[in-house]
């Protein structure tokens, strides 16, 4: 896509929230909070006068003044969200353990739960603990694979609220090391295989 067609889209979606984002705080209070309303206002002044400017032009004569407005940072932007993600997967790369393989596993939160975690007062707290359960039941998961309490896993989770058709459905992708590392005897036990049938036993065990 074209720098003319990413322009035209980016402006159609600020349209959107433009027109009808105080209708839809009225109809879903819970997002009527001052962290929201300021990442839509970011979004919305992104690219503006309002987020401020740098202007350059050539040391050599002074001339051909080029202003270029400075960015949001938000997470609500679309355009600013796509920088963030490409950094946080950078960032991410220079944390895994070199010579280890890893694969991705998705974890689902129940159809019955979601709307207690969607109404919950604290869902920041909930969120925390819905990550830190998934990381518990996957690194128990790994120990009776290999019959060995002490060993420890390595795995980064991300949770994501939403499912591709904007639907509420808390979700968590995790990265997860192909294994798992006995510190006592500095040995680490690789796996090709792990079912994660008995993943579900688990939650309810621990839950």
């Amino acid at each position: 896509m074209n720098f003319k067609g990413l322009k035209s889209k980016l402006t159609r979606f600020k349209q959107i929230f433009t027109d009808h984002w105080s209708a839809f705080v009225i109809k879903h209070p819970r997002y009527n909070s001052d962290y929201y309303c300021a990442e839509i206002t970011k979004m919305l002044d992104c690219g503006s006068k309002a987020t401020g400017f740098a202007v350059y032009q050539c040391l050599s004569c002074g001339k051909g003044h080029h202003k270029v407005h400075f960015s949001c940072k938000g997470k609500a932007c679309p355009q600013c969200g796509k920088r963030y993600a490409r950094e946080s997967m950078i960032k991410i790369a220079t944390r895994m353990f070199p010579g280890v393989s890893y694969r991705q596993v998705v974890l689902t939160l129940p159809s019955q739960l979601r709307p207690f975690f969607y109404n919950h007062p604290d869902q920041g707290k909930l969120y925390s603990q819905f990550m830190s359960l998934a990381q518990d039941c996957l690194e128990e998961l790994i120990q009776n694979k290999f019959n060995s309490k002490l060993l420890k896993t390595g795995c980064i989770v991300f949770i994501h609220t939403h499912g591709r058709n904007g639907s509420y459905n808390p979700h968590l992708h995790v990265i997860l090391a192909e294994g798992g590392f006995n510190e006592k005897t500095a040995q680490w036990r690789r796996f090709s295989f792990l079912s994660l049938a008995p993943v579900r036993l688990l939650v309810r065990a621990q839950g």
